[in-house]
């Protein structure tokens, strides 16, 4: 799917120890799909929800070590991933990052923090491997943007001047660009990285 020179911006599915990437170009009366890709956040031996799991009977310094396996894993692989896709987008040139609103505002201090409360022990997982992401970014020297899943493909439209129906239709239709897999997710994705696109391009007007 390499193109021709060309901005884009990565519009992000994350998932626990794993994301889409959809590389979405943000000049232009239509966007174009650049690249879509499924990369790994984690080493095959590690856990992939391990506030969730594996350290809810560890001794706190057994706990500690393994997160910190986790999150040192899921930063290597997401600033892998990430250098991967834009040596092979090259000459085009990544203008920035969109992905969900982070399921929580950091992570926990420690492990024992993140067990005192359900709410964070369902969210922590998903937040380390949403951070890896964002911070790989923020590394490259990449804006990232946040969406809201219910909300974006209506932003997205409203600031493409389209209605949602149709900006819905034009980014279900990309998948037959590239195949299957196409689900809601890198649809949401598109779009992410759609809103985006206008910001950085009303940053740079």
């Amino acid at each position: 799917m390499k193109q021709s020179r060309a901005d884009y911006v990565i519009g992000v599915d994350d998932h626990y120890a794993w994301a889409n990437l959809v590389s979405v170009t943000i000049s232009g009366d239509d966007e174009a799909l650049l690249d879509r890709r499924r990369v790994a956040l984690l080493d095959g031996q590690l856990p992939a929800s391990p506030y969730h799991h594996e350290t809810l009977n560890m001794p706190a310094s057994d706990a500690e070590k393994l997160v910190r396996d986790v999150k040192t894993s899921a930063n290597l692989r997401a600033a892998a991933a990430l250098d991967a896709l834009i040596r092979e987008l090259a000459p085009s040139t990544c203008r920035g990052m969109a992905i969900r609103v982070p399921p929580l505002p950091a992570l926990p201090a420690t492990v024992a923090e993140a067990h005192a409360n359900a709410s964070i022990t369902n969210r922590a997982d998903g937040m380390l491997y949403h951070q890896a992401l964002t911070e790989a970014a923020a590394q490259r020297g990449w804006p990232v943007f946040h969406f809201n899943k219910d909300t974006v493909i209506g932003l997205a439209a409203r600031a493409r001047r389209k209605s949602a129906s149709a900006l819905e239709r034009q980014l279900k239709a990309l998948g037959a660009t590239v195949g299957p897999p196409w689900r809601k997710e890198h649809v949401i994705a598109c779009a992410g990285a759609i809103l985006a696109g206008r910001s950085v391009a009303g940053r740079s007007s």
